[in-house]
């Protein structure tokens, strides 16, 4: 059974990492100028996240961070306030306080729309 769950979770983080790379080709051809936002930027990162079904439960900035980090993205916080504004903005993700579970953070949480 061990062996088994190990081979579901690489499988699950190959999937990822081919939808990663088919979205970096589909970008490339529907060039720059189809984008709102410049090819290798925050914004991008970001939209790749969303599109991973990382922000399909509320996260904190924290959270983004740590899984910026899990791709070798070492960022800050402020270096992600204004990318996170501009697709709040552009209605990909929706900023709220309120957690999955139906309680109030303190933070800021962000969620896909």
């Amino acid at each position: 059974m061990k062996n088994l769950k190990q081979i579901n979770i690489m499988l699950q983080d190959h999937e990822k990492r081919i939808r990663v790379l088919e979205y970096k080709k589909y970008t490339k051809l529907i060039g720059k100028s189809k984008t709102w936002y410049r090819s290798g930027s925050t914004i991008e990162k970001l939209v790749i996240l969303i599109e991973e079904g990382f922000f399909d439960k509320p996260r904190e900035m924290g959270d983004i961070i740590s899984e910026f980090k899990t791709k070798d993205y070492h960022l800050k916080a402020p270096d992600l306030t204004l990318p996170l504004r501009k697709i709040v903005h552009k209605e990909l993700l929706r900023k709220t306080k309120n957690k999955a579970d139906g309680s109030v953070s303190k933070k800021w949480l962000y969620r896909k729309v």
